[in-house]
């Protein structure tokens, strides 16, 4: 669930770069775009049970109270509700920016800590019983057969457990398809190497 998160995140975000440059424009239909953006990033959010939709949610609210009338304090100087509303609008895609920007860190921090312990785990249990090669179809099904062979190596079942635990289904094959395709394209450059 996470990896997915990280993704909607990083895709809305692609998006700011267009948003700055019709804010550098002076361009009117702004803050529009900039309430559209932040409809659709507070539904994806919402679709993922993330909290920040709340966050989100207040934000966007800030710039629909400046269109209707009400000064933002942090805003000095400027009479014009349209100067307003692009300034507030500005403020609170920085806001937002820079707190996506710390979900998408505190995501990959927590998927290297994973990764790390799930690399131990594979290096574990394939002293045991090798991993078959993936089949090309379903590709699902085979993940899911080798993270439960995984959880039968005696000297492995600790980091299974603990894998199994602190991330979801969904995570924990993305990870596990991650590694596997990188161990064995390591072993082709491997096996390349070897034969020139």
């Amino acid at each position: 669930m996470l990896i997915m998160t990280r993704e909607r995140i990083a895709n809305q975000l692609l998006e700011i770069g267009n948003l700055i440059d019709l804010y550098e424009q002076r361009d009117p239909q702004f803050v529009n775009r900039a309430v559209k953006w932040l409809t659709i990033l507070e539904e994806n959010l919402l679709q993922l049970r993330n909290p920040l939709s709340a966050f989100v949610a207040s934000e966007k609210s800030k710039i629909l109270a400046v269109q209707d009338g009400l000064r933002d304090p942090l805003i000095i100087g400027s009479k014009s509700t349209r100067k307003t509303s692009m300034a507030t609008t500005s403020l609170v895609l920085t806001r937002i920016e820079e707190t996506l920007r710390a979900a998408i860190t505190e995501i990959d921090k927590k998927f290297d800590t994973w990764r790390e312990k799930m690399s131990q785990l594979l290096a574990l249990a394939s002293m045991k019983h090798s991993i078959p090669l993936p089949p090309t179809q379903p590709h699902q099904q085979w993940l899911k057969k080798v993270w439960s062979q995984l959880g039968k190596s005696e000297e492995a079942i600790g980091m299974h457990v603990y894998l199994n635990a602190t991330m979801t289904q969904s995570d924990r094959l993305y990870l596990l398809d991650e590694l596997i395709q990188n161990m064995l394209s390591e072993s082709d450059f491997k096996s390349i190497h070897r034969v020139k």
